[in-house]
């Protein structure tokens, strides 16, 4: 009995419970809302306008190019003023080869033709005849006399004859003597083609000639 009791005031209890919940609840909602806040908007102001000079700009540094090395020039040539050359002596010059003359201090050997290229064999030859040349004492400087005569092959002198006389027979029988004595010269070169070689030689009397 006090359980079923007991019970009953329980839900009795829990039903209260329940009705004071739920009558707070119609308070709560019965409730005014609170006033509604108004928001009054404010508009942007509008950005200063900027005066119309533009805005300076930033200069940046200009940068200077490199500095070119200047180019030299190149040195310009003095022309050098050129002397006169002396006139050149006009040679005559003739079709057929002229024959080879060598000089001494007796006189002068000159070759009959042209053609014999061996400077050392006439140098002999002049050596030898100028060695055996003894002009007499008294005779006038400049005086000349020129012998003729031909080489052959061996070496062998022939064909002596008077080609020019000085006009003073002492002189003459010397030149002619001279070239007697010379005896008989070397062989002629063997590369020399043809079998013999003429040759006159001038004689010539200078103050400084042997007695």
């Amino acid at each position: 009995m006090k359980k079923s009791f007991i019970g009953s005031i329980a839900l009795h209890a829990l039903f209260l419970v329940v009705l004071i919940v739920a009558s707070y609840a119609k308070t709560e909602i019965k409730r005014d809302l609170p006033d509604v806040t108004q928001v009054r908007l404010i508009r942007p102001r509008p950005a200063p306008v900027q005066s119309s000079k533009p805005a300076e700009e930033i200069k940046v540094p200009e940068t200077k190019p490199p500095l070119e090395t200047p180019k030299k020039e190149p040195k310009k040539k003095v022309k050098e003023e050129k002397k006169p050359e002396p006139p050149k002596e006009t040679k005559i010059r003739s079709s057929e080869p002229v024959p080879k003359e060598l000089k001494g201090e007796a006189g002068t050997l000159k070759l009959q033709n042209p053609g014999f290229d061996y400077d050392f064999y006439l140098a002999l030859i002049q050596s030898k005849i100028e060695r055996n040349f003894r002009p007499p004492p008294g005779v006038r400087a400049g005086t000349m006399a020129t012998i003729g005569f031909v080489i052959l092959r061996d070496g062998t002198v022939s064909s002596i004859t008077m080609v020019q006389s000085s006009n003073n027979l002492l002189i003459d029988q010397a030149a002619e003597r001279a070239v007697r004595a010379a005896g008989k010269f070397p062989p002629l070169p063997p590369q020399y083609e043809q079998g013999e070689l003429g040759i006159n030689f001038e004689f010539v009397v200078n103050p400084g000639s042997r007695s």
